[in-house]
């Protein structure tokens, strides 16, 4: 890859140390080794209650429905520093063969009217009875071409195949894509960058107003520790409305809802 310069510092080092895990940029401080990480741990009852006081009811995040909840496609705007530099897009239609899921991430930065950094990412997903069931992830990390591909066996195993080999991992673990609110359950995720399993600790904290492209609306704050760190918001019906994060370099990444329903009128300008 060659080092180009943005703002006299490398742009690689927005993403070196940090991932953009379906779409999402999130810091990594390591990666799991035991590829049979449980997605379920001791502090599930006490996670349980978390999510029930966040969402509407107990079971929001059971049988998830994103069609319902989202409609065909979720929106959101990148930004650093509070500056756009690309965008995220989620499509989701119900097949015969079950839920099709498309996100796609596209990042550009420019300097003195140059492309001084870009990134493409696409995932296509199929689920079935709220599981994931086949996986297949193309990343172009301004030139560095990677691809993840997964798909259920009938031993209710996931074979994921990522740059770094085969390995097996739970039906039930769920990728990084953020939109099925099932995951905030979980203690273990499938980086669709790598290909592995990485351990994570998701905490809910306080309700607050969130600002989309459009205006504001009252979300819940997760935050994840451990092998990702990061922090998503969800709205009250379990939708994934927000994210934020401190890139490597120190800039503020977020994604702007662009596609929520909101509370406030807010629009933004640029």
């Amino acid at each position: 890859m060659i080092m180009k310069t943005y703002s006299a510092t490398p742009v690689t080092s927005l993403l070196g140390g940090c991932t953009l895990v379906g779409g999402i940029v999130v810091s990594l401080t390591a990666f799991a080794a035991n590829a049979q990480t449980a997605t379920q741990g001791d502090n599930a009852p006490i996670e349980q209650a978390r999510l029930s006081q966040a969402f509407e009811g107990t079971d929001t995040c059971r049988k998830f429905d994103p069609i319902q909840r989202y409609g065909n496609e979720l929106r959101f705007q990148i930004r650093r520093n509070d500056a756009p530099v690309g965008s995220h897009v989620v499509q989701f239609n119900q097949g015969r063969d079950g839920l099709q899921v498309v996100a796609q991430s596209n990042i550009d930065i420019s300097f003195l009217g140059f492309n001084a950094y870009s990134f493409a990412y696409r995932s296509e997903s199929l689920w079935q009875n709220n599981q994931l069931a086949v996986l297949s992830v193309r990343v172009d990390d301004d030139g560095d071409q990677t691809e993840v591909v997964a798909k259920a066996d009938d031993q209710g195993t996931l074979v994921v195949n990522g740059p770094d080999g085969e390995r097996a991992l739970p039906r039930d673990i769920f990728p990084t894509d953020h939109w099925h609110c099932g995951v905030l359950d979980s203690n273990a995720v499938l980086n669709t960058i790598t290909g592995k399993a990485n351990t994570v600790d998701i905490r809910a904290n306080e309700t607050e107003m969130l600002r989309t492209t459009d205006g504001t609306l009252r979300a819940t704050r997760f935050t994840y520790d451990g092998e990702l760190e990061t922090t998503a918001w969800y709205d009250a019906d379990g939708r994934w409305v927000g994210l934020a994060f401190d890139a490597r370099d120190g800039s503020k990444i977020t994604y702007r809802c662009m596609s929520c329903a909101t509370q406030t009128a807010q629009k933004d300008e640029e």
